[in-house]
């Protein structure tokens, strides 16, 4: 217990005070840099715990070490200059010797996450990662449709233009080549076996919304893992003995992994009946972790029935089965059990859980959707409104629900069910153009979130204060290095975009000075710095007091 609060403590320090240590130093190199004289450079605030005098400058460690400050001579307009530093005084530089100081500091927590993302870039060499052959194609997308098929490895995409094939090392790549072209017809080199070929797929254009923005992507429907051998009769009785979300490990003796293993056993059993080792989850408790499945032999099940397959996959990722049903909720009351294949809703076809997330916005409550079950058997359901409690704002909302879920079987190792893995291989320019290009996109979307909270499009509310910093601090170090460091980078953007808005008292306020000087050419009096000062304060005091608030209400639950 002593320990595991001494992490989260050191944690926090570390974190906020690496970052705060960051900003000051960006002040004190550019202050040194612009002759401007530093008395002092403190790591921390209140008394001083131990410190040194080099040259004319006093380094010292102060007992509270999330904070620190740069003294500079004459920063202070109350107090005179000393008469040897006449010349070297903050305030008697011109407008932009003053203006890169103040920037330096925020401009510091802008460059510092650039080292942290290169040095996990750098970090990730010699580490698996999942390679480019596909593991589910799933139902209904581009790729079904262009014949791509599980077990295939992409070695390469062509987009119209000049820059020709594009290798695909890892499925991360094929991502980032698939991603900007929604819409248009891409060429895919494809490896099945010993043979190689062109495939042409156009990926469908996607929408993905999160609270700050909407962007389009395209999607071409695969993923690097196998779904887990997961399955459930056709029909109820095709498969003699067999349950819906029976988890296969073994047929006819061989063990079976994934999906990739039982369809490859499937094929050499030819239609003959199989037999089965599965686990079954407790009919008291289907939604049991793993170990408490009961492992079960089933003897000479048929494998196809009117010469096809009597048994399917019942993963969420290639399937539509129900799950759970909510007691009381929509789909109870319709006749919805669990094991139900859905295959059409309102009569578009429904090949996964994919199809039926897409027509989520279409559901009214109190409007009734019918619902197409495998069998012939057909039910109408009357969607409900729900209220819930966000987790990050502790505001109430309200979605439409429909009653019923997938079954997620939670495996012990996910990497198992990955169809290929391979060796990271990057070189410091590679990893120094990611490096770069991760930075712009978080201080991109950074600049954008805080813009829409600006504008309210966005709640107050999700905004966090020290305890919420203290919760993600000590939960990334628990995490690992690469989380802590991760997660460091993207609050030193925060603080850095932050310190730039034009509050006087933050940097933000300093560089807004400088600019209306540089303009007027005249100084700003003392008297309008001093009430500049104090509206700055007055603000901050209100901010710290309403993120104190939210901090205490999500921690309230």
């Amino acid at each position: 217990m002593a320990s595991d609060l001494l992490l989260k403590i050191g944690s926090i320090v570390l974190l906020l005070g690496g970052l705060i240590f960051v900003h000051e130093l960006g002040h004190f190199l550019a202050a040194k840099l612009l002759g401007v004289k530093v008395l002092r450079f403190s790591v921390g605030f209140g008394p001083k715990l131990f410190g040194l005098v080099r040259g004319e400058t006093e380094y010292q460690l102060a007992l509270l070490p999330l904070g620190g400050y740069v003294k500079m001579a004459g920063d202070d307009p109350h107090e005179e200059v000393a008469p040897e530093d006449v010349g070297r005084g903050f305030l008697e530089q011109k407008p932009w010797r003053r203006f890169i100081i103040a920037a330096a500091g925020p401009g510091m927590n802008l460059v510092f996450p650039f080292f942290l993302y290169l040095a996990m870039s750098l970090g990730q060499n010699g580490k698996l990662a999942p390679g480019p052959m596909v593991g589910t194609v799933t139902p209904g997308l581009p790729a079904q449709a262009a014949g791509l098929r599980p077990g295939d490895r992409i070695l390469s995409v062509t987009a119209t233009g000049p820059e020709g094939p594009q290798p695909v090392r890892y499925f991360a790549d094929l991502r980032d080549l698939v991603s900007p072209h929604g819409g248009e017809p891409l060429r895919f080199e494809v490896q099945r076996g010993d043979r190689r070929f062109d495939l042409t797929i156009t990926p469908d254009r996607e929408q993905e919304q999160n609270p700050i923005e909407v962007t389009t992507r395209g999607v071409i429907g695969v993923s690097p893992a196998y779904p887990p051998a997961v399955v459930a009769p056709v029909v109820p009785g095709a498969a003699d003995g067999l349950r819906p979300f029976d988890l296969v490990t073994r047929v006819n003796g061989a063990p079976v992994a994934h999906a990739g293993d039982l369809e490859a056993a499937l094929a050499s059993a030819a239609c003959r009946p199989v037999d089965l080792l599965v686990r079954r989850a407790p009919a008291d408790d289907p939604g049991a972790p793993l170990a408490r499945h009961a492992t079960l032999q089933l003897a000479q099940v048929p494998s196809c029935a009117g010469g096809k397959p009597s048994f399917t996959l019942a993963d969420p990722s290639v399937a539509a089965f129900v799950g759970g049903v909510a007691a009381g909720g929509p789909a109870a009351r319709a006749g919805l059990r669990r094991g139900d294949a859905i295959v059409a809703v309102n009569g578009k076809p429904i090949h996964s859980y994919r199809d039926l997330n897409a027509l989520a916005g279409e559901f009214k409550a109190g409007v009734a959707v019918k619902v197409d079950l495998a069998g012939g058997r057909s039910v109408t359901l009357e969607p409900q409104e729900q209220s819930y409690v966000d987790e990050l704002t502790r505001e109430r909302q309200k979605r439409v629900v429909l009653g019923f879920q997938p079954e997620q079987l939670q495996l012990p190792d996910p990497n198992a069910l990955l169809a290929e893995q391979v060796r990271i291989r990057i070189g410091p320019g590679e990893a120094a153009g990611n490096a770069a290009s991760h930075l712009g996109e978080v201080v991109r979307v950074t600049v954008l979130g805080i813009a829409r909270i600006v504008q309210g499009q966005i709640s107050f509310k999700t905004v966090g204060g020290p305890i919420m910093l203290f919760s993600i601090a000590a939960q990334a170090a628990q995490e690992g290095i690469e989380s802590f460091l991760f997660k460091m980078a993207l609050i030193s953007v925060n603080l850095g975009l932050m310190n730039l808005l034009p509050i006087p008292v933050l940097d933000g306020g300093h560089i807004m000075t400088c600019l209306v000087e540089a303009v007027t050419r005249r100084r700003i009096s003392v008297r309008a710095r001093e009430i500049a000062n104090l509206v700055g304060i007055v603000l901050l005091a209100m901010l710290m007091i309403a993120v104190f608030k939210n901090d205490i209400m999500r921690l309230m639950g």
